[in-house]
């Protein structure tokens, strides 16, 4: 059946995000999965951060975490949430979009016109059109 949004997800998404914007960032505690699970559970009312928690505190384990389930960072979203990547000026409000920099790959979540990515002292707003990004999964 998939993922389905609350009718009240636009309100509820928005106090995940305002909650997150000078949270800190902490591997395996408050990252850019931690976050993509809030938002989701958010939106749908399906917490995916369970499966995670307490599986990783440092880099290494977080690619171990995702080689258990996929190659990749992209393949385990896919295969996590049962939905297929879309390119990424197809992201709505509330999808996850995958963003990659120097330091490796993250989640993101499209907020509209901007993908908010974590940083070091909260979330970052990037342009939909920023280098590095994409694709993008719909959740609901």
């Amino acid at each position: 059946m998939g993922l389905v949004r609350t009718s009240d997800w636009p309100e509820r998404l928005a106090d995940v995000v305002a909650a997150a914007t000078s949270r800190p960032y902490r591997l395996g505690e408050w990252d850019c999965l931690r976050f993509a699970c809030a938002c989701i559970a958010a939106m749908t009312g399906e917490d995916f951060w369970p499966r995670f928690a307490g599986e990783y505190t440092t880099r290494r384990a977080a690619l171990k975490a995702i080689a258990a389930i996929a190659r990749d960072l992209e393949a385990a979203i896919t295969a996590t949430l049962g939905v297929s990547p879309a390119p990424t000026f197809s992201a709505q409000r509330g999808d996850l979009v995958l963003f990659k920099d120097d330091a490796g790959e993250h989640i993101g979540v499209c907020l509209g016109g901007s993908v908010a990515v974590l940083g070091p002292a909260g979330l970052l707003p990037l342009p939909i059109t920023a280098p590095g990004l994409g694709p993008c999964w719909r959740v609901g």
